[in-house]
């Protein structure tokens, strides 16, 4: 009987491909997994970091183990089933609600304060609670934003993004959500024709990119997809389309200006003006009227830290100010390192390893955010590594604070002893396996070579 079970079931499986088999599994095993973290997330009560981390992790090893098992057999899978179901996972994360997160509300005032005053910079929204000018939306989201008495550190692409979301919907985040998640599936577009689709499926389904963005609406998101289309442009030799890009990522996040040598670099002054052209007409409305981002940009530069590595280590042995001064430098002398052999060995216009330059600003940086990783990902799936789709998944370890940790004696904004070095334990762990693997790789084409 066991026998005829047996041969049943290879015979049936024998006309089904297997790869779709583990597509739909998998497809409909983080399916249920997003569905439980969005039900949570509108819980009247809110949602613990535990009911968090669990379902996060659980969809990062199933996501892993997927891919493994593609790359293992050398398998290929359909792009469009991954890019349907990653579009599945983006519209339960809009319908959810911010997971463990606050930032929105910023988002959203901004917002209105660029709608109802003519700009968003120069006021801190603790100036406006005496006041009862702003709308009833806007007056509930205000009771709710974060560091109220400092000015807002937005760049003005995304002000005028907040602004339009005002205009679609006064102080809703599903507007915002909506955004994010469009911007994101347009990266994966993108990507679609630049790696194997078991590669894409690392950042289609990354727990980390859809509650990121689909849920939480954080707008980094925007920038890097305005840097990965510069780049894809550059590669297609379409020089002033990409500079005017840059010029817009630029304008989104400040971590795009380490892009710029790529893009300006032995180019003509036509490019060069088409860059610094789209820049100044972003922020020019806003310096005419006195006040941009760069204030506040400038305080948390100098003030904030976060769940840092190099910083944190640095910081044990100088004063906070010697520390990020060293890091500073460090880097600097890394970005310089990395330029110069790029140029040296380059002529062609291939996408550089953007990855590298990013994973080297978060090493040295006083600040790791997790939405700060999604600057890697793309440039991650052409080539991956083990280190940032590690850190990909780690970085969760980093809501371990003081904020949504109250019985322990944390600062609000400390991350837990033991979670932040299992985060950098881990990712540690990762790097030394690529390091051992570009070796493995190096000696056995030198023995190839003899």
């Amino acid at each position: 009987m066991t026998k005829r079970i047996l041969a049943g079931t290879k015979f049936i499986t024998s006309f089904i491909d297997p790869t779709l088999l583990a597509n739909v599994g998998a497809g409909t095993v983080c399916t249920l997994l997003y569905f439980y973290l969005a039900f949570q997330s509108k819980a009247s009560g809110g949602m613990s970091v535990s009911e968090y981390l669990i379902p996060f992790w659980l969809i990062a090893a199933l996501v892993f183990i997927y891919w493994y098992w593609l790359f293992r057999h050398q398998f290929e899978v359909n792009v469009w089933s991954i890019i349907v179901w990653a579009a599945i996972f983006r519209a339960i994360g809009i319908w959810g609600a911010p997971v463990l997160e606050d930032d929105f509300y910023r988002f959203l005032l901004d917002g209105c304060i660029f709608a109802e005053r003519g700009t968003p910079y120069g006021l801190a929204p603790s100036s406006l609670f005496a006041e009862n000018t702003l709308s009833a939306e806007c007056s509930y989201v205000l009771n709710w934003v974060n560091n109220p008495d400092l000015p807002t550190i937005y760049a003005p692409v995304l002000e005028y993004v907040f602004l339009l979301a005002y205009w679609v919907s006064p102080a809703n985040v599903d507007v915002l959500q909506t955004i994010s998640a469009l911007f994101d599936l347009a990266i994966i577009f993108m990507l679609r024709k630049l790696a194997p689709a078991r590669n894409l499926l690392l950042y289609a389904w990354s727990p980390l990119v859809v509650k990121e963005f689909a849920f939480t609406a954080h707008p980094d998101i925007i920038g890097v997809y305005f840097l990965f289309a510069a780049f894809i442009l550059r590669t297609q030799g379409r020089h002033y389309f990409a500079s005017a890009l840059i010029g817009l990522a630029c304008c989104t996040k400040v971590f795009a200006v380490l892009a710029l040598p790529f893009f300006l670099f032995r180019q003509p002054k036509r490019v060069w003006a088409t860059t610094a052209t789209t820049i100044l007409l972003l922020y020019l409305p806003f310096v005419v009227q006195g006040q941009t981002d760069l204030g506040t940009l400038g305080f948390f530069a100098v003030n904030w830290d976060f769940n840092a590595f190099i910083f944190e280590i640095l910081r044990f042995y100088f004063s906070d100010l010697s520390a990020r001064v060293i890091c500073a430098i460090l880097l600097l002398a890394w970005l310089g390192y990395y330029y110069i052999g790029h140029f040296q060995r380059n002529q062609n216009l291939e996408i550089p390893r953007m990855d590298w330059i990013f994973g080297a600003l978060l090493l040295f940086s006083p600040v790791i955010n997790a939405w700060y990783l999604i600057w890697l990902l793309p440039f991650a799936v052409i080539r991956p590594s083990f280190t940032v789709w590690t850190a990909s998944a780690a970085v969760s370890l980093s809501y371990l604070i003081g904020l949504h940790l109250p019985d322990l004696d944390l600062r609000a904004y400390e991350v837990a002893r033991p979670a932040w070095l299992l985060e950098m334990s881990c990712i540690g762990t990762a790097f030394l396996c690529d390091l051992w693997r570009r070796r493995t790789k190096s000696g056995k084409s030198a023995r190839q070579f003899k």
